[in-house]
């Protein structure tokens, strides 16, 4: 019998090529249990290229082979290598390679998700790219991160990302800092070959996907296809599937309007819709809970009308102070004379008393109802995205845009980004929006 080596690993680069390379995992002579053990299949070809890697590992490559590592670590510790403390207290053969390319593209693991990662500097063309790949492919919530500091792209890999990031980063000289990313191409352009645009279809009391990737299908399968159907058609403009030929009762009249447009950014005329008939719609759409981005400086006379017929509003449908939740610090209103401040003065100059009743109630609320649960209907949202709404994991599925104008969002462009990748956008106001152009969007008419 040949004999095995029986020293614990001393690297994470020697346990990976322990797991890619060995035929009998481990033999120690006092105790000799000996057993042939093989990734599976899906870890198999990343475990052999971070094994045969011709260079030092870059940081995020020695992170993969450490996520991988402790998946098998209950192998490992069953053949009699317990590197529990190596996994604890990681070491490498070498320092970690610096990746300094202006443009490169990466594929790595973060919470047992693939990960597709793009970092370019700023131009125009490949932004709009990527976010075609992003508005245009069928992506559900979630699937897209975008950090500015650092200007990368972060999508979760699937065959649609694999396929269409690779074709960008080919076409534009991209470093690929794993090449097995290369592989996982080929093996969808094999696939999609005699692809066609995924439609869908009626069938009896569900939405039937035909043309569908298999991780469309099962994304589908897992988290809509149990839904009201009208529901389930409305999801279908978060894949860019059209709605054509798909007719579904509806009792409200903005509930139907919304899920059978094909558009994910809507205006609802003030005018001829009241705000019943919208929260109706919402919420025979289980739309909720929604964002509500607030534009300007809610202290106004015109703005106090504005809270209190929306406070009314949700009150008539249930959703009360305790469904509520602001993302935001709102200044104590403060009638003339009062104080000597004179810009506290003017949000209240002149105002009539019912008028600084409804401010006075909002800034309690504002004060009282910051978190976000699972009770939470609305999300008052000005300037950022809400810590507590980040820490509570809650997905909004809408954003209203309704106060403070409804015509536009302010704050951030991290908040403009988040809103941007809900769902669905919807508009309420008077006067139809211009184009959105932080995307270039169109905002079509309900």
């Amino acid at each position: 019998m040949t004999e095995m080596h029986t020293d614990l690993p001393k690297t994470i680069n020697e346990a990976i090529k322990i797991l890619a390379y060995n035929e009998y995992f481990w033999y120690h002579t006092a105790n000799p249990i000996k057993g042939k053990i093989n990734p599976h299949h899906k870890d198999l070809q990343t475990t052999r290229s971070l094994a045969e890697a011709q260079y030092a590992w870059t940081e995020k490559q020695a992170k993969l082979a450490v996520v991988i590592c402790k998946r098998y670590l209950t192998k490992f510790q069953k053949y009699g290598m317990d590197i529990k403390s190596l996994l604890d207290r990681p070491q490498y053969e070498q320092p970690f390679r610096v990746i300094n390319f202006q443009k490169s593209i990466e594929k790595f693991i973060e919470d047992d998700v693939e990960k597709i990662e793009l970092k370019f500097p700023y131009d125009k063309k490949l932004v709009r790219l990527v976010k075609l790949v992003k508005d245009c492919r069928g992506l559900p919530y979630g699937f897209v991160k975008y950090n500015a500091e650092s200007k990368k792209w972060t999508f979760d890999q699937t065959d649609v990302t694999t396929y269409f990031l690779t074709l960008i980063a080919i076409r534009y000289d991209f470093k690929f800092v794993d090449e097995t990313l290369l592989d996982d191409f080929d093996r969808v352009k094999k696939e999609i070959k005699g692809y066609r645009q995924p439609t869908a279809r009626l069938l009896g009391n569900e939405i039937v996907i035909d043309n569908a990737s298999e991780s469309l299908q099962e994304y589908w399968q897992t988290n809509i296809k149990h839904k009201k159907i009208l529901q389930q058609v409305d999801h279908l403009k978060e894949f860019g599937i059209a709605t054509g030929g798909i007719k579904v009762k509806s009792y409200s009249e903005l509930g139907y309007k919304i899920a059978h447009s094909d558009h994910p950014k809507n205006w609802i005329d003030r005018n001829t819709y009241t705000r019943d008939q919208l929260i109706l719609g919402l919420s025979e759409l289980d739309a909720f809970p929604i964002v509500m981005p607030i534009s300007g400086d809610p202290y106004t006379y015109e703005d106090s009308e504005d809270w209190r017929k929306w406070l009314d509003a949700f009150e008539r449908h249930g959703i009360e102070a305790p469904n509520l939740a602001f993302g935001f610090e709102m200044k104590e209103p403060v009638k003339p004379g009062m104080q000597e401040d004179p810009l506290r003065e003017k949000w209240t100059e002149k105002m009539a008393e019912d008028s600084f009743l409804t401010l006075q109630e909002v800034y309690q609320l504002a004060k009282q109802f910051k978190y976000v649960d699972e009770k939470t209907k609305v999300i008052f949202v000005r300037n950022r995205i809400p810590r507590t709404l980040m820490k509570s994991g809650i997905k909004p599925k809408c954003s209203l845009v309704a106060l403070g104008g409804g015509y536009y969002t302010a704050g951030t462009d991290n908040l403009k980004r988040f809103l941007d990748n809900l769902p669905k956008t919807l508009y309420y106001n008077d006067h139809q929006p211009s184009n959105y152009s932080w995307d270039e969007k169109i905002i079509n008419k309900i």
